[in-house]
């Protein structure tokens, strides 16, 4: 099983739309999917709430043996946020690392890919979601904060993969919410560009209404019955691909 985590520490980029669009895009691809949502805010939990396990998030960082699940017939087993997620702040950090690492080493044989939605923040839970990855990846808005935002994770992957993780990829970066029409964000392009070109994947998603429509209705947006749908689909897709090439999961 290969283990994804999507993450930024500035909140609004759409990282969740692209942890619930990876998922379905693998699952597409009949892939196992293990979907785990560790943000508090639960938007994933959500929109995939057809495809939940039974199994809480919280219950992964209790120190207790936890069942792996099986995916369902859609190929997805999804382990929802709960409140429990507000209080592991306060818990013994090797417990928490512990116990997580095990329920993802157990559920390896079950799964072909594990795909973890973090919060928007530097936390225990986005920690440990690093040090259980094989891989990393950080949807970015073309703003100055979230830009800033991503130098923090560049710090905190890199403390990650020098003392606890040394096989912990970061993909890169994933220009998100663009708006082309936007001299602002055209010139944030250019600077991230600038900084980072190593980092940025040579894919890119538009700021686009039927993103968030789709994700209402527990779609992923090329299975929209909309034409305005069409070119998002089309984009979204090619985008999930990239991902899925660096990872060395062709999902085509």
């Amino acid at each position: 099983m290969k283990t994804l985590t999507v993450a930024n520490q500035k909140g609004g980029v759409g990282k969740t739309a692209i942890a619930v669009h990876l998922a379905f895009y693998f699952a597409e691809a009949k892939k196992r999917v293990l979907f785990i949502d560790l943000d508090p805010q639960g938007n994933a939990s959500k929109t995939l709430e057809a495809h939940h396990c039974g199994v809480t998030a919280s219950m992964l960082f209790s120190g207790k043996d936890v069942a792996v699940p099986s995916p369902n017939a859609d190929g997805f087993a999804v382990v929802a946020a709960d409140d429990g997620l507000h209080n592991l702040e306060r818990a013994d950090p090797n417990v928490v690392v512990k116990s997580f690492l095990a329920f993802l080493g157990a559920a390896g044989s079950s799964f072909d890919v594990a795909i973890i939605d973090t919060s928007p923040t530097l936390s225990i839970r986005q920690t440990t979601a690093l040090v259980a990855a094989d891989y990393a990846l950080a949807p970015v808005e073309m703003e100055s904060y979230s830009i800033t935002g991503i130098a923090k994770l560049l710090q905190q992957i890199k403390g990650v993969t020098a003392k606890y993780n040394p096989k912990l990829q970061f993909l890169g970066m994933l220009p998100n919410r663009l708006n082309a029409h936007s001299p602002t964000q055209k010139s944030s392009l250019t600077e991230l560009m600038k900084d980072y070109s190593r980092f940025v994947l040579p894919a890119k998603v538009s700021l686009r209404t039927s993103i968030g429509e789709a994700l209402g209705e527990g779609l992923p947006v090329w299975r929209m019955k909309k034409s305005s749908a069409k070119e998002a689909g089309i984009e979204m897709r090619e985008a999930m691909s990239q991902v899925a090439q660096r990872m060395g999961l062709e999902a085509r």
